[in-house]
């Protein structure tokens, strides 16, 4: 397994775990400000970055 798919892995695993724990956030009725930060993260996590991946470490490669 390449570096490449191996910090895609661990960085979609980090997202859906922020955007699980902003769920339960959510749920606890926890201040507004902390689900929104914890959402926003995670979506970083699961989009930013294994774009960036995909995109830019795939053009350093060829």
């Amino acid at each position: 397994m390449t570096p490449q798919v191996t910090l895609t892995i661990i960085s979609v695993f980090i997202g859906f775990f922020l955007f699980t724990a902003s769920f339960a956030s959510f749920m606890y009725k926890k201040p507004a400000k902390v689900t929104w930060w914890l959402f926003g993260i995670a979506v970083f996590f699961i989009t930013v970055v294994p774009v960036t991946v995909a995109v830019f470490w795939a053009t350093l490669i060829n």
